[in-house]
């Protein structure tokens, strides 16, 4: 594995802390560069993917098509060993897509289903907002336009389905629109470089004790 870069926060509060404790891998979910990442329980990024979030933004009201922010677990993984273009609907397989279908919100490929686990964002699961493929995968990486799911490459997503597994770990972070108790905290990508400077400091503390 080459280590590209690491997801660290900046003055965590408690949840964020017990996030980044976790001894298993994660998904960060970045809102405002359009990207998820995918970590090792050391919270080194082992693989990064373009994503669409909600054209709405983020919040968690019902019926407001936005992504939740927050912290998450994955609640249960749906389509394994199935065709990267199959559709579903209601979590239903219904057929595999075709680009006539190109403007509705497809569903496609994988689903990743979300339980979200604060307060704010328990209502996650009844909301049916999910990780999932979308045929709209020009627009990944660049433009919200989801209506509050996380969308993925139909593709990438299978090798991304492989590798989680139930009760892994999400954080959704929007950088734009905050949580009140992540204003005093940011969170950063430390690269190679940045991660082999902290590690040559911490050995020089210890080697000074």
């Amino acid at each position: 594995l080459t280590i590209r870069a690491s997801v660290a926060i900046n003055a965590p509060n408690q949840s964020q802390q017990t996030f980044l404790d976790s001894p298993k891998q994660k998904l960060y979910v970045d809102v405002q560069a359009q990207k998820l990442h995918f970590t090792s329980s050391s919270n080194h990024i082992i693989q990064s993917y373009k994503i669409s979030t909600g054209k709405n933004g983020t919040g968690e009201a019902p019926g407001s098509y936005k992504t939740p922010r927050g912290i998450f677990a994955i609640r249960s993984k749906i389509g394994a060993n199935s065709h990267p273009l199959l559709k579903y609907k209601a979590q239903i397989p219904v057929g595999i897509y075709h680009p006539a279908q190109s403007r509705y919100d497809n569903i496609l490929s994988r689903i990743l289903t979300l339980d979200g686990l604060q307060s704010h964002n328990k209502n996650t699961l009844s909301r049916y907002v999910y990780i999932h493929g979308t045929s709209a995968i020009k627009r990944l990486g660049t433009i919200p336009c989801s209506l509050g799911c996380i969308r993925m490459n139909p593709y990438e997503i299978v090798e991304l389905f492989k590798n989680v597994e139930s009760g892994t770990p999400v954080y959704i972070y929007d950088k734009a629109n905050p949580l009140p108790t992540e204003k005093n905290t940011s969170i950063i990508l430390k690269s190679n470089q940045q991660l082999f400077v902290d590690r040559r400091h911490q050995l020089n503390i210890t080697q000074q004790i």
